[in-house]
Formats: C-alpha cells, sequence, structure tokens
C-alpha cells in the first residue's frame, strides 16, 4: 500500500518493473516479450481485485454517510471526487492502450475493447514486439522533447501529477500519505538504460515494445488504484478515530448534581461505557503542588498511581478543607497489539463544612440603622451559585455572608435565586423579619440611672455628665448626648439649667456645689442622637442627694 507496507504481490510487481525498465533499451526476445504479458495479465487481474475491493469500501463509506451525515458526509464528499478522478484516469489510460492495440494490430474497436470494458489479453496480439505504436501515440518524434495533445504522455503525466495533489490536498496535514505519493508518482528526469539524462515520458514510452509498453500502462493504473485506496481508507479512519477492542459493557450515569430541592430537575447523562477486564489501564493523578501539562500529556511533579477494582481506578481523597475541589491526572492505555495512549481527565466536588441552622421564628428581627449581618444558604447548593434578594432594604455581600440594612416598612423578606447545574435558575422561598427600631439606651449620671434612688454629694460633684448606653443589645452601637436639663429645688424655688451635650455645664457645676442633704436633683429631657442620625428623648433621672 502506499502507506510504505506492501503486500509480496504488490513487490514482486514493482520488481517486475524495475526489469522491465532495464530491458526496455535491448532488443528483447519474443520470450521474453512474452513474460510481460504474463506480468501484465498479473496486473490487469490486480486491477480487478482492488476495483471489486474500492467498491466495496466505497459502498460502505456511501451507507455509513447515509446513516450519519453529520459524521461522514464531509468526508464522503471528498472520497467521491477521488472516487471520479481514479476512475476517469484508470479509463483514459485504458484508451491509450485500446489506441495504441488498434494501430498495431489493424483491428476495429470492438475487437479491442470488451463488453465489460476490459482491454484484450495482450497474449492474443500479434505485435507484441512493435515500438511504433506507442512512439507515435505518445512522445512523436522527439524523444528529447515529447508531443503534447491529446493522449500524449505528456498529458498522461499533467494527469497523473493533478491526481496526485489531488490525493495529498485532501489530506494536507498527512506527511507520511504526501511522501508516500511523491515516491509513487516521481515524474523526474534520471538516467535511462544509455546512462542519459531523460524526462519521464521518453524513459517509459519512446521505442518502447508495445508489450512492454502496455505493461507499464497497467502498473501505473495498478498505482492509481493502489493510492486511491490508501487515502479512502485514511480518510475513514480519521473520521472513526483510533479503535480499540473491549471486552465489557457497562451503564454509566453522570448526574450534573446528585442533590436536588423540590420543584427543580434531576439531570443526568446515561450511557454505555466499555472496558477491558483482561487489560486495565493505568490512571494518575496530580500530587500537591503538581500541574498537568495538556498538551503534552504528562504529569509535571508527583503523580499518584490509583489502585484498581478490575479495570476501574478506585479514588479516595480526604475532604481536608470546605470549598471546591479539583482533581486533575491522566489514564494510559495500551490496547494489545497497538500503541500506547494516554488521554487527560478533571474532575470537581465541592466540600461542605458541616452546620446547624436553628431559626427563631418568633424573633427574627432587623434593627434599622444598624448593619445586620445574615448568611444566605440553601442546601445542596454552593455559595458561588446562590444569588440572595431582599424587600424593604438593601443586601451587600460581606466576607462572612451578607450586610442588611432595612428600609421603613415593618417587614422584610429575604430570599435567594439558585442555579442549577444544568444553567437554569430557580426562586426560593423567602423567609420574613421583623423590622424595628433600635431600642432607646439608658442615660446614666454620676454612674447612676433609673433605677437608683440617691446619689452622694461627692459622686455629684464629680460627675462628668449624662451618657447613654445599650444594655443587653447585640448590636455595641454609640449614642451621642445632644442636650439635657438640670433642675433643683432650691429654697422652695425651683433652679433649671440647660445644656448642649453630654459634659455638666459650669452652671451645673455651681448648682451642684450648693446641693444639701436631702436635696433632690433632677436629669430632665435627656436627648441622645443614635447611629441611624435620629434624636431619641431618653426620659428622666431624679436623685436625693445623701
Amino acid at each position: 500500500m502506499a502507506s510504505g507496507k506492501q503486500t509480496p504481490r504488490q513487490a514482486m510487481i514493482n520488481m517486475m518493473y524495475l526489469v522491465l525498465t532495464a530491458l526496455l533499451a535491448l532488443n528483447v526476445s519474443k520470450e521474453i516479450l512474452d513474460s510481460f504479458v504474463t506480468v501484465n495479465n498479473g496486473l490487469e487481474n490486480t486491477k480487478l481485485s482492488l476495483n471489486d475491493k474500492m467498491t466495496a469500501q466505497y459502498s460502505s463509506f456511501e451507507s455509513y454517510a447515509k446513516e450519519n451525515a453529520a459524521k461522514y458526509g464531509a468526508a464522503w464528499n471528498e472520497a467521491k471526487k477521488i472516487e471520479t478522478a481514479g476512475a476517469e484516469l484508470i479509463a483514459y489510460i485504458d484508451s491509450i492502450k485500446a489506441k495504441a492495440i488498434i494501430a498495431a494490430e489493424g483491428i476495429p474497436f470492438d475487437s479491442v475493447v470488451l463488453g465489460d470494458g476490459r482491454i484484450m489479453d495482450l497474449q492474443k496480439v500479434n505485435k507484441k514486439d512493435s515500438h511504433d505504436e506507442l512512439t507515435n501515440l505518445l512522445i512523436g518524434d522527439e524523444p528529447a522533447k515529447p508531443k503534447d495533445g491529446p493522449f500524449s504522455a505528456t498529458e498522461l503525466r499533467t494527469k497523473l501529477e493533478a491526481f496526485r495533489d489531488m490525493v495529498k490536498n485532501s489530506r494536507k496535514d498527512d506527511k507520511d500519505l504526501s511522501a508516500a505519493m511523491d515516491r509513487i508518482f516521481d515524474f523526474s528526469d534520471r538516467l535511462d538504460a544509455s546512462g542519459t539524462n531523460n524526462n519521464w515520458q521518453s524513459i517509459n514510452f519512446y521505442h518502447v515494445p508495445l508489450a512492454a509498453g502496455i505493461t507499464i500502462l497497467s502498473k501505473i493504473q495498478s498505482d492509481v488504484r493502489n493510492a486511491e485506496g490508501e487515502v479512502v481508507k485514511r480518510m475513514m479512519d480519521a473520521v472513526e478515530g483510533k479503535s480499540f477492542k473491549f471486552n465489557k459493557l457497562t451503564t454509566i450515569v453522570k448526574p450534573l448534581s446528585s442533590y436536588v430541592t423540590v420543584g427543580s430537575k434531576y439531570t443526568a447523562e446515561i450511557f454505555l461505557g466499555a472496558y477491558d477486564d483482561q487489560n486495565a489501564p493505568e490512571v494518575f493523578i496530580a500530587g500537591p503542588g503538581a500541574t498537568v501539562d495538556t498538551v503534552a500529556k504528562k504529569i509535571n511533579g508527583e503523580a499518584i498511581k490509583l489502585p484498581m477494582n478490575g479495570a476501574k481506578a478506585q479514588l479516595e481523597q480526604m475532604a481536608s478543607g470546605a470549598g471546591l475541589k479539583t482533581v486533575k491526572g491522566i489514564i494510559k492505555f495500551k490496547p494489545v497489539g497497538g500503541e500506547e495512549t494516554t488521554e487527560v481527565f478533571e474532575t470537581t466536588y465541592e466540600v461542605a463544612a458541616p452546620s446547624l441552622v436553628v431559626s427563631p421564628l418568633k424573633m427574627n428581627v432587623f434593627y434599622r440603622g444598624v448593619d445586620n449581618p445574615v448568611s444566605v444558604s440553601v442546601s445542596g447548593y454552593s455559595n458561588k451559585d446562590i444569588a440572595a434578594t431582599v424587600t424593604n432594604g438593601a443586601l451587600t455581600k460581606s466576607a462572612d455572608g451578607y450586610i442588611m440594612r432595612p428600609g421603613k416598612d415593618a417587614e422584610a423578606t429575604i430570599g435567594a435565586t439558585v442555579t442549577n447545574p444544568d444553567g437554569s435558575k430557580k426562586a426560593m422561598p423567602g423567609m420574613k423579619f421583623r423590622v424595628k427600631n433600635v431600642p432607646n439606651p439608658r442615660p446614666y449620671f454620676g454612674g447612676k440611672s433609673v433605677d437608683d434612688e440617691n446619689i452622694k454629694k461627692a459622686e455629684l460633684t464629680a460627675a462628668a455628665g449624662v451618657i447613654a448606653k445599650m444594655i443587653d443589645f447585640e448590636f455595641d452601637l454609640k449614642f451621642e448626648v445632644v442636650e439635657y436639663k438640670v433642675t433643683m429645688i432650691v429654697g422652695g424655688t425651683p433652679l433649671e439649667k440647660m445644656t448642649k451635650g453630654a459634659a455638666v455645664s459650669g452652671d451645673m457645676k455651681e448648682m451642684f456645689a450648693k446641693a444639701k442633704p436631702g436635696q433632690k436633683i433632677y436629669i430632665e429631657q435627656i436627648k441622645a442622637r443614635g447611629p441611624d442620625g435620629t434624636v431619641r428623648n431618653l426620659g428622666s433621672l431624679s436623685f436625693k442627694v445623701t
């Protein structure tokens, strides 16, 4: 074949062709010419066998294309071009044979070209040793300048070159095929039997006995058929890819996700997998820090070989931390009698940290004016596939989840839209939360608050001002006292002093200095500004000086 591997029959044909070429310059006897009849008959039989083989090959190719046009259609269209060109070239060469025999024998066309399209048996040709017919038809009077035109050796060469280039261009990336075609259809000048550098046309057909020339033409036809068969076989092999032989089939179910929620779809790919339980592959995964070269199909760094259960590798990994995990590796497989092949694979899985979610339905509250941290999760979905939604407020991403800033309404609903493994989206039912204002802080003066009735004179004069503190509240909030009033009864007359801010004013300090035991002190109209900017009325404090 054109790939370089020849059958014994083809090798014999090529050897006889070399012998024939060497004998063409000699005045050979009829016995020698008869030997070329034998060679030609063998070539004709080979041509018929190759024709039957190509007919079956084209028929199979066409049936595949009809059954699966997407896979085989384009290749079959290219193969049909080769089929047409090859048939035309074989017929053209047969026409040259027929014209030469008709000219030599002087017999009608029907006697030379038989009913089945074959050329008459060369054994029946009387003028096997005639040199004139092929010379006149194909070369002309000047071997150094072969003639051109219909049915000339130059036209034959042009057609053969066009066929060679068509075969090569049908598989432009196949360097082996291209080199084989260049070897088979080599039309370069070379030395003839006399040692003279000569052209391809004259070396093969100038002053050549008819029997030898016909045999050369048959050999060229055999080359055409072999080239045709090789390129069509390669076309089909390229579509089908490498062939592997397996002895076991198993069903494989590959779900897009093994966790589904009510109302969503469970999606999986179900197909047949083939393997050879007598010839297990080798499976390696990339170790810590190692990488997989997808071009060279090898692992750079530590390669961990997986244990096998029959022909199936067993992968076990400790889930050391939460998050998306990726496993990369290679599979090596050597079919019996074939070459080792390596394929790259990659798989991912997600590790979720165990967590307990407790939702106190009676106490779900968001407070206005503060950052309310909230976590939004949906069982079976990773955070990257969850998009949180909110009514009556705004959600912003944070390092640990989201920050909720509620609006003015009394309720807010936190929901989510999840993305399924197949890319579809689904809205999840939301959860309602009450929205409240932050409770008022408790006012303090001199370390005393509403639960205290007495204040020592020293505590009173040492007090720096009024402060507002949040008691038993989960948010660490700061309230700024903006104003308050101090009232003290002196000699039956109430003295009142107002101040802006939290600090005790100078007038208030003078007032406190005059206070006597048993006297009442009132801290009234205490107002404080919260982190949301609102001003709260914190009420009053009253103490008896001791």
